[in-house]
């Protein structure tokens, strides 16, 4: 694909697409029959994102941006929010 050729191109090349970001798992239970599952994703300087999964199914998730707080990492914040979260699931 030359520079100048647009995305919508039929002669588009399929491996030109980005490759995913490596996920890291944080935690993962069962809560009735449903399996959940959370994930770490690092996003470089655009901070860390805590991602929840329902039986392998988008759920919801959150970014933490460096500028949050200038305390504590992005990392963190996203640990401790996924831990409230799990505790949440798991009450209701």
């Amino acid at each position: 694909m030359t520079d100048d050729e647009p995305f919508y191109s039929p002669t588009r090349n399929v491996t030109d697409q980005r490759e995913p970001k490596p996920r890291e798992r944080l935690f993962e239970f069962l809560c009735g029959h449903d399996r959940y599952l959370c994930e770490l994703v690092d996003h470089g300087d655009y901070g860390v994102e805590a991602q929840f999964l329902k039986n392998e199914e988008f759920l919801f998730g959150r970014r933490f941006d460096p500028r949050l707080d200038r305390l504590r990492p992005p990392r963190e914040l996203a640990i401790a929010w996924a831990t409230e979260e799990r505790t949440a699931i798991e009450t209701a």
